[in-house]
């Protein structure tokens, strides 16, 4: 792993249909052959820069994603966050709307695919346990999105505090000062299958809402 700790990515999405209908049209715009992007007379400098001329969105996993997951197999911790408004394309680029069926250019299948691919190719001298959790941050609360007792909820409905079926779970700090969720689900999985289950069935618990830019809103 190289000394940084914290790399970011920006990806740039290109126009949707409806922006296209309003004559709306790109603000922003990558600097040729380097990692910027240009807002009017501003320039800002990343790790990488992704779309809108610059390199194709489908290098994210290659340049940023699989040496995280490399670094996983060698015993370190890895993060990968995508931040953005509603509407700039964090659940595609991520990929969590990924039912296990057909193909998807989204991060998480890719990675599900390359862990389970390792795992097949040293299962014979290495023995794993693969264990997955799917949380959900709202309202500053977590949620544990694969706890069958709770119900899928909506903005309007998770607007009251403490919902019957929508329970938060506590957030502790163990006695090595690590992070821990108390009474999170851990589900034991052997296959890509079936961790595209949890994930699947997990986004379905997801709170949703309508924004002005996005019918379901997440």
């Amino acid at each position: 792993m190289e000394a940084e700790c914290v790399r970011v990515a920006v990806n740039i999405r290109p126009l949707i249909t409806s922006e296209l209908l309003h004559g709306c049209t790109d603000c922003i715009s990558v600097v040729p052959g380097e990692p910027q992007v240009q807002i009017g007379s501003h320039c800002f400098t990343y790790d990488y820069v992704y779309g809108s001329t610059g390199p194709s969105s489908s290098l994210i996993y290659d340049d940023c994603v699989a040496p995280l997951v490399d670094a996983v197999f060698h015993g370190y911790n890895a993060t990968v966050l995508a931040y953005g408004q509603t509407g700039s394309g964090k659940t595609y680029t991520m990929g969590t709307n990924y039912n296990g069926e057909g193909s998807s250019g989204g991060i998480i299948p890719k990675v599900l695919e390359t862990i389970f691919d390792r795992v097949k190719a040293t299962n014979d001298s290495t023995e794993f346990l693969i264990r997955v959790s799917f949380i959900e941050i709202f309202k500053e609360e977590v949620f544990d999105l694969l706890d069958s007792s709770s119900s899928k909820g909506d903005a309007a409905s998770m607007a009251k505090v403490a919902a019957p079926t929508r329970v938060p779970i506590q957030i502790r700090e163990s006695t090595n000062g690590g992070i821990t969720l108390a009474g999170v689900t851990e589900a034991d999985v052997k296959t890509k299958d079936e961790m595209a289950s949890y994930l699947s069935s997990g986004s379905s618990s997801r709170a949703t809402g309508s924004t002005n830019m996005n019918s379901q809103s997440r």
